[in-house]
């Protein structure tokens, strides 16, 4: 009996706890599914409030205008550059020797064409004289062996093969005789006007070429092209690069600004020049004071990424740039929270 009672009792005392849950548990649930405010929502119900990061208006990528091997890197990240300084060395020893070529091809074809300006010298005629005599010579020889070899055949004391042989000597010797007077000619009445155009044609292309290889081998000094800071770095030496391959990331850390990104929702709502308020969990107590300075036009996917759990990242954003009256204490990279005041 006593143990049907407590059974009883069991059931009432869970029937009533089921009751009190169907009745009181969504109200239980619902207050602890209401999110807590975030930080911008917080600054939102004070005016339009939007994250934003501290960058540089000057940041740039350091890039290979060529493909090549890096020989060396002259900064580090962190370190401080100025405008005009080596950063990288690439391997320029190819360029080099194609520079040597071309400074001696000029050398060699100003020195033909000067040559053939001035004309020829005294030697060069009396050296052209005697080759002709030489050439002369040699051809009365086989001329006089041919026709000896010539009446012996007819009286049969000698071959057809050493008549043909002689002849051919002969016509040989002809040629030679030939190309020797023709070349004295042309140290007689020296160069003609087309050769001297040649060779003007000769020392303007290795000057093209030489002036071409010296613009590149600049591209295998790569220089800073502003004053900054060295704040991420690619590749390390004896590494290969191609065309565009990025090396280094610098950037002006004096010239800062503030990047905000406005929630579509409000997108519209900001006016260039309007002031603002930046805080920062870096400095809690600080409030910073500027005006937007620029208002992108389109709306697109957003960018920054914060540490805010209940931030929303697959939403669209206004991008507003905001220049500060003072950003002591402030670093590249830190985000914001920034209210647009009205």
């Amino acid at each position: 009996m006593k143990n049907s009672r407590f059974s009883i009792l069991v059931i009432a005392i869970l029937v009533v706890i089921a009751i009190a849950l169907a009745i009181f548990g969504p109200m239980f649930l619902k207050k602890r599914a209401v999110k807590a405010p975030s930080e911008v929502q917080e600054i939102k119900d004070k005016g339009i409030a939007a994250k934003g990061v501290v960058e540089s208006e000057d940041e740039i990528e350091i890039s290979s205008q060529v493909t090549g091997i890096i020989s060396e890197i002259k900064a580090d990240e962190g370190g401080a550059v100025k405008k005009g300084q080596p950063l990288v060395i690439l391997d320029s020893g190819k360029i080099l020797t194609r520079v040597k070529l071309a400074e001696a091809m000029i050398k060699e074809s100003k020195a033909r064409l000067k040559e053939l300006e001035t004309g020829y010298r005294v030697e060069d005629i009396d050296k052209a004289k005697s080759n002709v005599n030489r050439s002369n010579a040699i051809y009365e020889k086989a001329r006089d062996e041919y026709e000896r070899q010539k009446r012996l055949y007819e009286k049969d004391a000698t071959t057809l093969i050493e008549l043909e042989r002689a002849e051919k000597e002969m016509k040989v010797a002809f040629e030679q005789l030939n190309e020797s007077k023709a070349n004295l000619q042309k140290f007689l009445k020296g160069a003609r006007e087309e050769e001297i155009e040649q060779a003007e044609a000769t020392v303007e292309r290795a000057s093209s070429e030489l002036r071409y290889y010296n613009i590149l081998l600049k591209d295998y000094a790569i220089v800073s092209p502003i004053h900054g800071v060295v704040v991420e770095r690619f590749k390390d030496t004896n590494e290969t690069v191609d065309v565009g391959t990025p090396i280094l990331k610098l950037i002006n850390p004096k010239k800062l600004r503030i990047r905000a990104e406005l929630e579509e929702t409000d997108a519209g709502k900001v006016r260039e020049g309007e002031p603002v308020e930046v805080y920062t969990d870096a400095y809690k107590d600080k409030i910073y004071h500027g005006k937007v300075y620029k208002v992108l036009p389109v709306v697109k996917r957003k960018l920054q990424r914060t540490f805010d759990p209940m931030a929303a990242f697959d939403i669209n954003a206004q991008g507003i740039f905001i220049r500060l009256d003072d950003f002591s204490g402030l670093k590249n990279g830190m985000t914001v929270t920034v209210r647009f005041l009205k």
